[in-house]
């Protein structure tokens, strides 16, 4: 048996996507649900369905929600196009549900998948990869049975009646989106050494287009909301040019720290931020550190990503950024 963790950052490298996960119980569904965003990308398709013929899996737009329902040995995965309809279910019948390290849902596959559209297609895969797991001795008799049954029952009850299929998703989507809204994945933003480097001859420290191109990459790749923290937050022609940038950008959720003579330290303001908007589970923190280096708050300190102040915000310190942001913490939530 493989692997498969919900962020699909093993196979499908969704890993630097938004990733959230929560357990859902209402008459509808009880179970966990997972959502990757899929802010960006190209389109992928498959086109071997008789009925539905060329279908988008995946591209800038799209999300995927993944159900694994109680009492059951699937993974139901809706692939959503942006207009908000399913272009198609990859469905694995699954051995076992765990919880790796890092907090992230991932199943044991057992091989056999079922593939349905809304166009009526039903297609069984990986018969092959069951049979011959089997005959290695990976399963029992009776393992290869239940697989077989899942199979079958999968296509009862969720391939006879697409439409309702369908119904049901979109409502669980609708409902872990409105969850997702209440969560926001936010980015703490000093600007002196991360957006710019320091110019002995410059009246105004000029903002770096590239460090501004890797901010708002980051900002839309992740759907996150930003929190300035640095001193240029009071105004200043520095500010103007940033939120100038932002808006041509499209990125209009900005906020700031708390200020004030009460506030000794960078962590301090944070951590009020924090405890003021109790919502935010996930964030990062994007600074130099020329006056604090976090080692007084090793909590903060794991969400720091250190910028280099004689480069600014590079490529590689966005990917450890949406790193640190898909560190998972579960939210869990009842219907």
């Amino acid at each position: 048996m493989t692997k498969k963790r919900l962020t699909r950052d093993l196979k499908w490298g969704f890993q630097y996507y938004p990733y959230y996960q929560m357990r859902i119980e209402c008459d509808k569904f009880y179970g966990w649900a997972a959502l990757n965003e899929l802010t960006d990308g190209e389109y992928l398709y498959w086109d071997f369905f008789e009925k539905a013929g060329r279908v988008p899996v995946a591209g800038k737009g799209m999300c995927w929600l993944t159900l694994i329902p109680d009492g059951k040995k699937r993974s139901v995965t809706a692939m959503f196009t942006e207009d908000g309809n399913v272009s198609a279910w990859y469905i694995d019948v699954i051995h076992s549900l765990i919880t790796d390290e890092d907090g992230v849902l991932a199943f044991m596959d057992k091989y056999l998948d079922v593939l349905l559209t809304t166009s009526g297609d039903i297609v069984v895969q990986d018969r092959d990869e069951l049979d011959a797991a089997y005959k290695a001795g990976e399963f029992t008799e009776e393992q290869y049975e239940e697989a077989l049954l899942e199979g079958q029952k999968i296509i009862d009850e969720l391939g006879k009646d697409i439409h309702a299929t369908e119904l049901m998703c979109k409502e669980i989507l609708h409902y872990v989106k409105e969850q997702v809204k209440n969560h926001p994945l936010t980015v703490f933003l000093d600007i002196d050494g991360v957006l710019n480097i320091f110019q002995p001859d410059a009246e105004v420290q000029t903002l770096l287009p590239s460090a501004m191109e890797n901010i708002c990459d980051l900002l839309k790749r992740m759907n996150a909301k930003v929190v300035v923290i640095s001193s240029h937050r009071l105004g200043g022609k520095t500010w103007d040019m940033l939120l100038e940038t932002f808006k041509e950008n499209n990125i209009n959720d900005v906020d700031i720290t708390p200020y004030g003579e009460e506030y000794h330290s960078r962590t301090e303001e944070i951590n009020t931020y924090l405890n003021i908007h109790s919502n935010i589970e996930r964030y990062v923190i994007l600074d130099d550190c020329f006056q604090d280096d976090y080692s007084c708050d090793i909590k903060l300190r794991e969400r720091l990503v250190f910028v280099d102040a004689l480069k600014g915000l590079q490529k590689q310190d966005i990917i450890k950024a949406c790193e640190v942001l898909n560190r998972q913490i579960p939210i869990c939530r009842a219907v």
